[in-house]
Parts: C-alpha cells; structure tokens; sequence
C-alpha cells in the first residue's frame, strides 16, 4: 500500500530519473533526459506546489502527480499535468491514489469544475485507463504545435 504525500524539491532528482524511465519507449517519440526531466517537474513543483503529489512505500519513491490550476468561464480547471508511475509499482493502484488524492485537495482549494489533459493517442494504454474514469475525447479541440522558428519566418514573409 502506498502513500501519498506532499511533494519536496528534495524528491526533484530521483522523481526526473523515473519520469525519463516511464517515458522511455521510442514509440513515444520523447527523447528525456534527467536534466530536461528535472526541470520539467521543478517548473510544475514551483507552479503549482499544492498540487503536487508523491507515492512511496517505505520512502521509496513509486510515482507522482503534478496537475496546475486555471481560471476558465465556467470556473476553474485543472489543466496538463505529468501523472506517471515507475514500472515496477504499474498496475498497482498508485497512479488512481495519486489521482484521487490531487483531486480531494483542488476539490478542497480551488473547486474545479473539470480536469483537461493530454495523453498519447493511438495506444489502449493509458488512453482507455482513462476512458474508465471518464475523460472523453474533445472532438471539436485539436492538439496543435508549429516550431517557433518556423513561425517567425513564415510571420516575416
């Protein structure tokens, strides 16, 4: 059984350590590095440092959720976040007691009305994991992204 605490900047390295290992797989496309992991999970710890969440059993670290916070008409949202469990501690509960227990205190904080994320299409897992608790595919919304350099280049043109 895990539990779930606070996270502390203390937990930044060995937490980016096991970020790259979860997102390891090349079928991802992500290329993670500790430096790049860690700084990555600093920018949320420091964002939204209420809202971040470890699991360990026996102060071994097993996974973490970091999720942010942001105003929207319809009331406040829970936006991105990094939700990830190390392989050993998959398929254990540990990632719904991170969920749970992040979404108990934004209940408690800042009463969200919705939870928007994003997760890798094209594989079951985790997209129907999540399917289960609810998430929907947004039909009308659609990920973008464009290089900034290309960007300005095509904005000078």
């Amino acid at each position: 059984m895990s539990t779930i605490r606070p996270m502390t900047a203390d937990d930044l390295p060995a937490l980016a350590a096991m970020y790259v290992r979860s997102f390891a797989d090349p079928a991802l496309g992500e290329h993670w590095t500790e430096p790049a992991a860690q700084a990555l999970l600093a920018n949320w710890y420091n964002r939204q440092p209420d809202l971040a969440f470890v699991a360990e059993d026996d102060s071994k670290l097993l996974g973490a959720f970091v999720v942010g916070v942001r105003p929207w008409w319809d009331g406040n949202h829970l936006v991105d976040g990094e939700l990830f469990v190390d392989d050993d501690s998959q398929g254990k509960g540990v990632a719904s007691d991170l969920i749970r227990e992040v979404l108990l205190q934004a209940k408690a904080k800042y009463a969200p009305v919705v939870w928007e994320s994003y997760t890798f299409k094209g594989q079951d897992f985790p997209l129907n994991w999540y399917k289960r608790m609810g998430f929907r595919e947004i039909d009308e919304w659609v990920m973008i992204r464009a290089d900034v350099a290309d960007v300005l280049n095509k904005l000078d043109t």
